[in-house]
């Protein structure tokens, strides 16, 4: 449980206030930070955003019977926070200086006080450009085959600086694992997180040019991503576990470690071979293969190799395990990159490294299947938050979409020109999807396969709807 005798530590509390006597007792701290689902005996963490302030919507909070409401300190709440101690004398209120940091705080005590406890819990980060939901919940149900119900991993993508928060309040004393997701979009994102987190293993998936807008280069999105790798080798001695793909230029470069793996089916001391459904990993002078039917696509098979490679690396004595676990796999629903019918929907999120890696694996299990690709189709979108890159980028993909012999393809949005600037003879081009619904009907009933990815702004998976 997250111990009320944290708050005794926090340094961004600045005032506490009850009737009752909060320091001769310990209770539970129950974190809510959303208004709308919250329950009795919760602790409500009102939040502070650019266009608002969750403290507007406390009345009900107060209603509903709260533990613990923490508020961001001005003049005004000072004054007020001693008559709503008298109103609601069961109620313990604290002010601090920025509710966001009260809940970052926290939550690191909360991390220190779950490892304190048994040192033989470990914490697992988990970033990178593409994939790291995908990669989570991989490391997540081979790691759950070994140890049952003890692990413990984002739910969803609250992979930010409230999520990481979130999950780590979810910690108790029977969870052995922390699988802690990691996401950013601005440089130094990742090092607040791996200072919440404490992460003393992990991976990196890739780097891609995701936020480029924001951080400006590859280099700065390498750098960016390999603070999770400085911030294990710092927790760890060294020791901790890493595993990335060494087909990646960039994490090929990452400084060596005692506890770092590369794998990859071209470069790393870890080869893997993939051939249909079969993954064979050849590593520690074993040979130890995967047979997984349920996962179509190339890319998620070598997903699968590297987090299973992870796994037996953590876990040396369990291997066996492992690649049964990994044999048996199959994809969560997340509303992502999936199958539906012969139709690949991937309308999420798109940048120019998912993009050429969803095309490129399109194409493998096309060929795997023996299906020409004048038999698909293709159906292109927007890629966001490229910045001053969007045009290049966008015409880099349709040259590496036409050199792969792709013939049958749209490109929609308001990006559709830069594809056109790299294949200039699509078999048609839309600036939004309502003006490509009368062709869609078409694709979907004269081509055996579809393929369809772009940013999550074109919200392309209506398209599923359309018959």
């Amino acid at each position: 449980m997250v111990s009320s005798k944290l708050l005794l530590k926090l340094k961004s509390i600045k005032t506490m206030v009850s009737a009752f006597d909060y320091n001769s007792r310990e209770f539970e701290l129950i974190i809510n930070t959303d208004s709308r689902s919250f329950k009795t005996g919760e602790t409500f963490v009102a939040l502070v955003g650019e266009n608002f302030d969750a403290f507007n919507y406390v009345e009900g909070v107060l209603e509903n019977n709260a533990k613990v409401v923490v508020f961001n300190s001005n003049k005004d709440r000072e004054e007020m926070l001693f008559m709503l101690a008298a109103f609601f004398p069961k109620i313990l209120f604290i002010t601090v200086k920025d509710t966001l940091e009260f809940l970052q705080e926290l939550a690191g005590l909360h991390m220190d006080a779950w490892k304190k406890t048994d040192k033989e819990r470990k914490v697992i980060g988990v970033t990178g450009s593409n994939g790291k939901t995908t990669h989570k919940e991989m490391i997540y149900f081979l790691l759950n085959s070994i140890l049952p119900s003890k692990v413990l991993a984002t739910k969803g993508n609250l992979n930010n600086h409230i999520g990481v928060p979130l999950t780590i309040f979810r910690l108790t004393k029977k969870h052995k694992i922390a699988i802690i997701e990691m996401g950013m979009n601005h440089a130094g994102e990742i090092k607040v997180l791996c200072d919440i987190a404490k992460p003393e293993h992990g991976m990196i998936t890739n780097v891609g040019a995701a936020h480029i807008e924001f951080l400006k280069s590859m280099e700065n999105i390498f750098k960016e991503k390999g603070t999770l790798y400085n911030s294990v080798v710092k927790n760890s001695k060294g020791k901790g576990t890493f595993v990335v793909n060494g087909d990646d230029q960039y994490l090929c470069r990452l400084k060596p470690s005692k506890g770092l793996s590369l794998y990859g089916e071209l470069n790393g001391e870890i080869k893997i071979e993939i051939n249909g459904e079969k993954i064979l990993i050849n590593m520690d002078n074993k040979r130890l293969l995967i047979d997984n039917k349920n996962i179509l696509e190339h890319h998620n098979l070598k997903n699968l190799a590297g987090t299973a490679i992870f796994t037996m690396k953590l876990f040396p004595k369990k291997i066996k395990k492992v690649i049964e676990a990994a044999s048996n796999y199959q994809q969560p629903s997340m509303n992502r990159s999936q199958w539906e019918g012969h139709i690949f929907l991937d309308a999420y999120n798109a940048n120019p490294s998912s993009m050429r890696v969803s095309i490129d694996s399109f194409v493998m299990t096309m060929k795997d299947k023996n299906i020409s690709l004048d038999d698909c189709y293709f159906v292109l979108g927007d890629m966001n938050e490229l910045g001053d890159h969007a045009p290049e980028m966008h015409k880099e993909i349709a040259k590496h979409v036409k050199d792969l012999g792709i013939k049958n393809i749209t490109f929609i949005g308001r990006y559709r020109e830069f594809y056109q600037r790299g294949l200039s003879d699509p078999r048609s081009s839309f600036a939004t999807k309502e003006e490509f619904h009368e062709e869609w009907k078409s694709a979907r009933k004269n081509y055996k396969y579809v393929f369809v990815k772009a940013s999550r702004s074109l919200q392309l998976e209506t398209l599923m709807t359309i018959v």
